[in-house]
């Protein structure tokens, strides 16, 4: 099995001509097609597999490869020369993939057509391939365009090959993606390309190091930020833009729970990004939620005399909310955030630093349940005062509750002896978070009113009686109880 490292852009088709002329050194092009296989239930690609037979120069070669191989944009490969236009299943028994199909049917899911230019290219020590991509997928009558750049580094430090993006980056909008032709491709069999996704668990060890942890949680977090940004660029609408921001404000999280090794300039920097990126978003969700959840039920047959003003001005409001977001979806700052997130995974001064070698290769587990139980600590002391906590105190309270949520999502794999306990927890955890944000909902939306009004005082204030229930004395006792509940919760670590 060889590693791979690479990263993978996808580039607007009218900037492919600029990309290839900055990408000095030897080249050639070469016609690939391919077609991708699996079982009727695609039990590969539930497995983290991916399997095509693609001809193109040097004869049909079959490839099988798996989604990581231990470093953030690594993956294993597994490659053999094949005679006929089918899967060999003999070559397939001597790789992972075996135990997964079981001896179960292959079939073709998709095929791909796409013409490869091919550029050797040195920076520094370091040679890296980059490949230009541009065609189409093909699956039961749909097809999707192709226009990808793929930079692998074969030989030198990973440093340089984000250094080659980076000089890429400044003259043509590359878009760092994490999905692959194979995903891709799946989507478009299945007919949901371009849904909002939902992030996925990470392959977490339980054995892992700290090092490793990171990077694989790092990895999922980048992989659902990437997906989720190109749907609100494909189809803006209510479910893609949440996605959007929790993908930014768990990869926040997560440099908050390894913070012992993410106190750099680069990952404070990062930190930074990344909280602009979601400040870009709050506006359009949050009158999102404001006309789904609430307008839509409580506006309905209420009489008053500015109510199709603040209807028009709602409206208005949320277009902004959208034109400014998809604005700071497009500008090179937003491609920067991606960019340099995934080089602080894969080439951060975390990673070769020897004053963190100890912590870096020291047990996850460990580390883990250090973690957990400082972020506990935390929650536990603010709740002790929780009577005494303004709407601003409540939503610190909220925000140091969410921290621990992910960071108890992220890492119980860690701890596989003890499922119940895992799952009770995070059902506590969420009660805490589910119930302060309620309250924190009432202040916001109270803020939102007076904006949409623009200072129009009357319409505000019958805005607010219709929209804003008074529950919360209740709420606050329901607040208290989850609180107590959490934190009577048995430890899993």
């Amino acid at each position: 099995m060889d590693r791979e490292i690479e990263l993978k852009f996808l580039i607007p088709p009218e900037a492919a001509a600029l990309v290839l002329a900055q990408l000095h050194g030897e080249g050639v092009a070469r016609q690939l097609d391919a077609t991708y296989f699996d079982t009727p239930d695609h039990a590969l690609r539930k497995a983290g597999f991916g399997l095509r037979v693609r001809d193109g120069e040097g004869g049909r070669k079959q490839t099988l490869k798996s989604a990581s191989a231990g470093g953030v944009f690594a993956r294993g490969e597994w490659e053999t020369t094949v005679v006929g236009p089918g899967p060999d299943r003999d070559a397939l028994a001597r790789t992972p993939a075996a135990a997964v199909l079981d001896g179960q049917d292959l079939a073709p899911v998709f095929t791909t057509r796409v013409e490869r230019i091919i550029r050797l290219v040195q920076v520094g020590e370091a040679t890296i391939e980059a490949a230009l991509d541009r065609g189409e997928l093909l699956a039961d009558g749909r097809r999707a365009a192709v226009c990808e750049l793929e930079l692998e580094l074969k030989g030198g430090q990973p440093a340089a090959l984000f250094d080659l993006a980076r000089q890429l980056a400044r003259r043509s909008p590359l878009r760092l993606s994490l999905v692959s032709k194979a995903e891709r491709g799946y989507g478009l069999a299945v007919g949901d390309e371009g849904g909002a996704p939902h992030r996925q668990a990470a392959p977490l060890s339980a054995k892992a190091t700290v090092g490793e942890a990171l990077q694989a949680l790092g990895q999922a977090g980048l992989i659902h930020l990437c997906a989720a940004l190109e749907a609100v660029r494909e189809r803006p609408e209510p479910e893609g833009v949440h996605q959007a921001r929790v993908a930014v404000r768990r990869l926040r999280s997560l440099l908050k729970t390894f913070k012992a090794l993410a106190s750099d300039t680069a990952a404070k920097t990062l930190d930074e990004e990344l909280h602009w990126l979601a400040g870009e978003f709050d506006a359009a969700r949050d009158l999102d939620v404001f006309e789904g959840e609430v307008w839509s039920q409580a506006g309905k047959g209420a009489a008053f005399a500015g109510r199709d003003d603040f209807e028009r001005a709602l409206q208005a409001a949320r277009a902004n909310a959208y034109l400014r977001m998809e604005a700071a979806l497009e500008s090179p700052r937003a491609r920067s955030v991606l960019l340099e997130a995934a080089a602080w995974l894969e080439a951060g001064a975390w990673t070769i630093d020897p004053a963190l070698a100890k912590l870096r290769d020291g047990r996850a587990d460990a580390f883990a349940a250090e973690e957990l139980s400082h972020r506990r600590k935390q929650v536990k002391t603010r709740a002790k005062a929780f009577d005494d906590l303004d709407a601003h105190g409540r939503h610190r309270l909220r925000l140091k509750g969410k921290t621990l949520r992910y960071a108890v999502e992220d890492l119980s794999p860690l701890f596989p002896e003890h499922p119940k306990r895992v799952e009770h927890f995070i059902a506590a955890v969420k009660a805490v978070q589910d119930v302060l944000g309620t309250l924190n909902d009432r202040h916001v939306r109270e803020q939102l009113i007076q904006t949409v009004a623009h200072g129009d005082a009357r319409m505000a204030q019958d805005v607010a009686r219709v929209a804003l229930d008074d529950r919360d004395d209740a709420l606050l006792t329901d607040a208290r109880q989850a609180l107590d509940d959490l934190l009577e919760a048995k430890a899993f670590w």
